[in-house]
């Protein structure tokens, strides 16, 4: 029986990945920032199994790093994933955002979700294209995202 201490998150650049191609409708660009993220060789991995299993924890040393870029010129934000969660560790852009720098968040969505309106924005022509609804037939069959979480958007219509 495993002890119920041990958090999952022994290698978080599997999880970094997914999150990113999760959301990848939602932004222009990211990368993974090796150099600064741990563990990335399989004896790294090993390393941390063996430490989180004698402490009961998981290591401060695990963190994956990402760069990723925004939509519609919002700009650049560094984000790290660690056993406290998604943290935005940068924002080159705009002022409400970087004053969110050291905020953690639950996932990686609602970080973007927070901090950008034209994630926002994409997201919910996702879901319309999901459900095969037409942006301006929207109407009583999907229920603005951004209302949901409380952030506003911006359309282009």
């Amino acid at each position: 029986m495993s002890s119920p201490n041990i958090n999952i998150l022994l290698n978080p650049i599997p999880e970094v990945r997914a999150a990113l191609s999760s959301n990848a409708f939602g932004i222009s660009s990211s990368r993974i920032i090796e150099e600064t993220s741990f563990p990335i060789t399989a004896e790294d991995v090993e390393s941390v199994k063996r430490e989180s299993s004698s402490s009961g924890v998981t290591s401060t040393r695990v963190v994956g790093r990402m760069q990723i870029r925004l939509l519609s010129e919002e700009g650049t934000i560094g984000v790290k994933l660690d056993r406290s969660g998604w943290t935005l560790e940068s924002a080159d852009e705009s002022s409400s955002m970087r004053a969110k720098i050291d905020t953690t968040y639950e996932s990686l969505e609602t970080l973007l979700i927070d901090i950008s309106p034209a994630y926002v924005k994409a997201m919910n022509d996702e879901i319309w294209k999901r459900f095969g609804i037409e942006k301006g037939d929207s109407g009583d069959h999907v229920e603005d995202v951004a209302a949901q979480t409380g952030h506003t958007q911006e359309t282009d219509i």
